[in-house]
């Protein structure tokens, strides 16, 4: 099963804004990097900063098999400078995809992976999950980490919530 793992980048200021603890997210998404490489699961992420980082040193730490990155550059003069960010995190990956613009990665990681899994929310995965309505991938989200979902995106896509990764890791399969 190919997992990608979601979350924010910017961890402090999404966990200072939602009133949690940014250890929690960076707890969580090292937890869930290790378990999926324990599992003989596929990772896939965009590796540039905060929870995709983190499971994804975890990941390679625990000897999992195989970690996709997703390297998007161009098309919001904004994130430019995360580039500097994903190419210092390339040693990570067995795959690296190039060419896809910040715009073109949302739509990719949902064609890649079988399964979504939200460590915390920012604008970049809110843009991630609402792709998944289209790409029909499942999501399932760490309850304890997000404040919520709009009702409307809920309506739409194919979310689901969990208490903990024991939850997600028995939900999982049985989405895909």
């Amino acid at each position: 099963m190919k997992v990608a793992v979601l979350g924010p980048t910017s961890i402090a200021a999404v966990a200072a804004s939602a009133g949690l603890n940014p250890d929690d997210y960076v707890d969580l998404a090292r937890q869930a990097g290790a378990q999926l490489a324990a599992r003989g699961y596929e990772l896939v992420v965009v590796p540039d900063r905060g929870v995709a980082v983190y499971a994804s040193q975890a990941y390679r730490e625990a000897h999992g098999p195989r970690l996709t990155g997703l390297f998007p550059s161009g098309g919001n003069g904004v994130l430019d400078s995360s580039a500097i960010e994903l190419d210092a995190h390339r040693y990570l990956c067995d795959l690296a995809i190039d060419g896809l613009t910040w715009h073109d990665q949302h739509p990719r990681i949902c064609q890649l992976a079988d399964v979504m899994l939200v460590i915390g929310l920012s604008c970049g995965t809110m843009g991630e999950l609402v792709w998944t309505k289209w790409m029909r991938t499942p999501a399932v989200v760490l309850r304890p980490l997000v404040s919520g979902i709009p009702p409307e995106v809920m309506a739409e896509a194919n979310i689901h919530f969990v208490q903990n990764l024991a939850g997600f890791f028995a939900l999982a399969p049985t989405l895909c």
